[in-house]
């Protein structure tokens, strides 16, 4: 009769289970490890508001006025009630479509980022900055 101690350690010899196997991960263990994490951590973590031209920075980063705001789950809204998808691309900005089809890409520069195109309601202009935690 093989005991269930046995049957482990047959196991770990056969390589179904490691030998090493930990009880419980500590909190730097339970990283995640994709490599895009911290990528749209950085985007996610904080409001984006405008800084340029001068619109009140600090109330865009309270209540989202001109502030971009985006989820872990893909979706974006600028100024509380303009929504939509957005993406990283492969050099790091960001690819965003409205629900109504518009499509636009903000050139991510550090902590700021501006829109490529004029695309109402936003210009070329316009700078938005991320904001604290």
């Amino acid at each position: 009769m093989i005991t269930r101690a046995k049957a482990w350690l047959l196991s770990a010899a056969l390589g179904a289970v490691p030998l090493a196997a930990p009880l419980a991960l500590n909190a730097q263990e339970s990283r995640p490890t994709d490599p895009s994490a911290d990528n749209v951590a950085r985007f996610t973590k904080a409001r984006w508001s405008m800084i340029s031209p001068d619109k009140d920075y600090e109330g865009g980063c309270v209540v989202g006025f001109l502030a971009f705001e985006f989820s872990a789950t893909g979706y974006f809204s600028f100024n509380n009630h303009i929504r939509g998808a957005w993406r990283i691309d492969e050099l790091g900005n960001l690819k965003l479509r409205t629900r109504d089809g518009v499509l636009f890409t903000l050139v991510v520069d550090g902590t700021t980022m501006r829109p490529t195109a004029d695309i109402p309601p936003l210009k070329r202009s316009q700078v938005f900055q991320r904001c604290p935690e």
